[in-house]
């Protein structure tokens, strides 16, 4: 279901000349999910890491969601995507 919701925002992103972030690499969601683990003492939800490999976070129509600290990327993304 998310996925189709994602795949409409990306066209009408497009309408205006926008585009999404791309999504994590393995290694990105990687450094991620060893953080994670050390600050939270928890593991990544294996369906948030999924939607990471699609959309490195995204804003939306007031929706937020947060992708993966820019301290742990390789790349920086085209938006805002990290609550620090």
């Amino acid at each position: 279901m998310w996925k189709i919701k994602l795949e409409e925002i990306i066209e009408e992103k497009k309408l205006y000349g926008e585009q999404i972030n791309s999504g994590a690499s393995e290694v990105e969601l990687a450094k991620f999910k060893l953080s994670v683990k050390e600050e939270l003492q928890k593991d990544l939800p294996t369906e948030y890491s999924n939607v990471l490999k699609m959309v490195n976070g995204l804003e939306f129509n007031g929706f937020i969601l947060y992708g993966i600290d820019e301290v742990l990327l390789e790349k920086k993304p085209n938006g805002n995507i990290s609550f620090i």
